[in-house]
């Protein structure tokens, strides 16, 4: 009996709570600012374009493989009109596979891709799974209508949340990239419940000869007025460049030259010199043609190295082989490797123990 009385205390005492739930659809809950459901495309209103230049980083990070991008020419740069020479033009992301993690809005290089932080971004139920194919269309009319003004960035929440720790006033949400004169529009199409662009890539600043005269060159000066992105992505791709001619047995000087301009690490590796500032004025192209021929002894710099030895090996047996099959005379250069290396086959064809120019 008392416990019964508990219990029924227990159902009475409800009576007196406030509901927790609500009546949805027609009432929902104010979702966070930190809210993920569906990434969607941005829009460019400054260039009247999608921000996506179809780089594809994202299709390739992509766990699920949920995405496809395709791009071409941008009509617009011959035109002046924009600084992207390429542009999106087809755009696919199947919601029914995606499974939401942010890698996409992390990795794009571009700000071109966001997380729908509004109720419209979760309804997607369908009948069939079809209709869940969403195109460039559809993954552009969230940033187009307006109704993402303030899509999460992971980098203003880091920044608000350092400011709060720190008791000082969290700053404005930012739109990385953009001119100050593009943020002032920006905010103010905000204010009039219009959309927002959330990035402006910063325009190509062309090299002036008054500078280069100031005690720069013109690659400084270029090199000075990139955007850190930018700055990390020429640094990458004079350091694959270097690695490459490295391995064949030589850097050139203007892959030097390059990695000394961008301040990459592999510039000391290389010469012995320390990394100079960025805008540093190059030195004299005679004192860099030394460094040029300097490459480094070793495995990887060595053409004489054994791993390179036996790749010109088996090219010159493959080529043997081809002849041999054909019932052609194998070359004499062919030959001439065949021995250097001291291949097997060489004394096949030749009745000859391999005698290398060196040994």
């Amino acid at each position: 009996m008392i416990g019964i009385l508990k219990g029924l205390a227990t159902t009475f005492s409800t009576f007196t709570r406030r509901p927790v739930t609500i009546q949805y659809p027609d009432e929902k809950h104010e979702l966070s600012e930190r809210q993920r459901s569906f990434p969607v495309l941005t829009w460019d209103f400054d260039h009247d374009e999608p921000f996506c230049t179809g780089c594809n980083i994202c299709v390739r990070n992509c766990p699920v493989d949920c995405m496809t991008a395709v791009m071409h020419d941008n009509p617009k740069h011959p035109e002046g009109t924009s600084d992207r020479r390429k542009i999106i033009e087809k755009f696919w992301i199947d919601y029914a596979r995606c499974m939401r993690c942010n890698i996409c809005i992390e990795v794009c290089p571009f700000e071109a891709i966001a997380m729908d932080n509004t109720w419209e971004g979760h309804e997607h139920s369908a009948y069939d799974r079809r209709d869940l194919h969403k195109d460039i269309e559809d993954l552009l009319e969230a940033s187009k209508s307006g109704r993402l003004p303030n899509p999460f960035r992971p980098l203003d929440s880091i920044e608000t949340n350092a400011a709060l720790a720190e008791g000082e006033e969290p700053p404005a949400i930012g739109f990385a990239g953009a001119r100050p004169e593009a943020q002032d529009a920006q905010a103010e199409r905000i204010a009039q419940g219009l959309g927002a662009a959330i990035q402006e890539r910063e325009p190509e600043v062309q090299a002036q000869a008054a500078t280069a005269a100031a005690g720069a060159t013109a690659e400084d000066d270029e090199v000075a007025s990139l955007s850190p992105r930018k700055l990390r992505a020429r640094r990458m791709k004079a350091e694959r460049e270097a690695r490459a001619e490295r391995e064949a047995g030589e850097v050139s000087a203007e892959t030097i030259a390059s990695l000394r301009r961008y301040a990459s690490e592999m510039y000391t590796e290389i010469t012995g010199e320390p990394v100079p500032p960025i805008g540093t004025p190059a030195p004299a192209a005679a004192a860099a043609a030394p460094a040029a021929a300097a490459a480094p002894a070793g495995d990887v710099g060595d053409p004489n190295s054994p791993r390179k030895v036996r790749a010109r090996r088996m090219k010159a047996e493959r080529g043997a082989r081809e002849h041999i099959e054909k019932g052609e005379e194998v070359p004499a250069e062919l030959l001439q490797t065949l021995n250097d290396t001291e291949s097997a086959l060489y004394k096949e064809i030749t009745g000859n123990d391999p005698a290398p120019a060196g040994a």
